[in-house]
């Protein structure tokens, strides 16, 4: 291998640590309270060496954003395979990996990550997306007899993304674990708007997602 191709591929494996360490930190702390020096430090490079990966670090950020957007979607993708049965299936599991994710996260991240232009942006992007795959699941829910006929995803979505952003930014919330709120947005949501058909695929998911259920 050529001393070029080399210096290419230590470029990058540079670049991706870079990439995952500010993602943790970045998750970890909140967004504004972590500055480049402390990437920095916390990763043995220079600060001269991230700005040469990245221009400043609304850049940076939007690339962690992809980054932790796609180890989210891996696993969903892993899970699916091994769980799903049907599209109620799928939702189930998308729901519990995001209350899992907030149970990691700092409130703040979700907070600051709203003051960057071009952050609001890129959100908007992967929103749209993820509210065309919803609608779409809502439709097959339907067509499996999962979902009430009645069941209009665009209300849903608009409530889910209200009371969601509700949850996040203020401290109404605090005294109730993420497995209460997640448990609760799954049985106001989902189970009113199932049939009894996929009434009993939620009851029997949330009792294997207990925490005292042996077979987790």
């Amino acid at each position: 291998m050529s001393t070029e191709i080399n210096k290419v591929i230590e470029k990058e494996d540079v670049r991706t640590r870079i990439i995952e360490g500010a993602s943790t930190l970045f998750f970890r702390n909140g967004i504004k309270s972590v500055k480049m020096d402390d990437i920095a430090h916390e990763l043995n490079v220079s600060k001269r060496t991230i700005y040469e990966h990245f221009t400043d670090k609304e850049q940076l950020l939007i690339e962690c954003l992809k980054f932790i957007y796609q180890e989210l979607r891996a696993q969903g993708k892993k899970l699916i395979r091994k769980s799903s049965r049907n599209t109620l299936d799928v939702i189930l599991i998308l729901y519990k990996i995001y209350f899992d994710m907030l149970k990691r996260a700092n409130r703040n991240f979700f907070i600051d990550v709203k003051k960057y232009p071009q952050i609001i942006k890129h959100q908007q992007r992967r929103e749209e997306s993820n509210n065309r795959k919803f609608k779409a699941w809502m439709q097959q829910g339907i067509d499996e007899g999962l979902f009430r006929e009645d069941a209009k995803s665009d209300i849903l979505l608009y409530i889910l993304k209200r009371d969601l952003e509700l949850i996040i930014e203020t401290t109404d919330f605090n005294t109730y674990s993420t497995d209460d709120l997640g448990k609760n947005f799954i049985l106001f949501y989902l189970r009113g708007i199932a049939t009894p058909k996929g009434q009993q695929i939620i009851e029997e998911f949330i009792q294997k997602s207990e925490p005292n259920n042996t077979n987790n």
